[in-house]
């Protein structure tokens, strides 16, 4: 059985139950095995043609013409994997944040594209998460990144909330907005059973913003931070 779906610009995703050996003597590997008898080199494998869902497309399209994934879609931004493309935005969004005790700065810019090139490849193309882009639909602003990683807590692999804000954009909800859908993402998308945040005591507006979340507090002043934590 082998199957194409076409996902328009001539590019298209192909499902079969084998890889296939062409008549000029190259392998052909489906972008997704299908069947539990299937023992090809796909990356993905379903057991049913029923699991191929929009969302597993759209991951495979993204993982095999080197896309960035779009996560959500809120009312007013779209929650995006970062290329090494957008560091030009992503240093803009940070100098705006210079003055902000809470965040660190990027690297020097070779260094950063190092960097993302190997996050993009071990966090999103391992885990499936990391922290993505959240731009503005009207305009294509970046005004934050925000998005789900791990942290080693009471020396177990957790999952933790985090996010800046561009400073243009701080007091316009924009965390409340996105945060709210990355808790779903967390449950929904990568049956998360717990989520962190970890932000410094004295960063009053993060603590405000994980309790209305419903955060509650896991452990307070541990090296001048708090942990909170919610059961999803």
């Amino acid at each position: 059985m082998r199957k194409c779906i076409d996902m328009g610009e001539g590019r298209e995703i192909i499902i079969s139950d084998k890889d296939t050996l062409k008549p000029d003597g190259t392998l052909e590997i489906p972008d997704i095995g299908l069947g539990e008898a299937y023992l090809g080199k796909a990356s993905y494998v379903v057991y049913d043609e029923e699991d191929i869902d929009d969302d597993l497309l759209d991951l495979v399209y993204a993982r095999k013409y080197n896309e960035p994934l779009v996560i959500a879609r809120t009312e007013r931004f779209i929650i995006r994997e970062m290329t090494v493309g957008d560091l030009p935005h992503l240093y803009e969004l940070y100098q705006t944040l210079s003055d902000c005790p809470y965040v660190e700065p990027l690297y020097e810019y070779e260094d950063e594209k190092a960097f993302t090139i190997k996050y993009i490849e071990n966090m999103y193309g391992f885990f499936g998460y990391g922290l993505w882009l959240v731009i503005d639909k009207k305009t294509g602003e970046l005004v934050a990144r925000a998005g789900i990683e791990n942290r080693s807590i009471d020396g177990q692999n957790c999952q933790e909330l985090g996010y800046l804000v561009k400073k243009s954009w701080q007091g316009k909800h924009v965390a409340w907005e996105v945060m709210n859908h990355m808790v779903d993402i967390a449950k929904d998308r990568f049956g998360l059973e717990e989520l962190y945040i970890c932000t410094m005591k004295t960063n009053i507006p993060s603590i405000q913003l994980a309790l209305k979340l419903g955060f509650t507090l896991y452990a307070g002043d541990t090296d001048g931070m708090n942990i909170y934590r919610k059961f999803l």
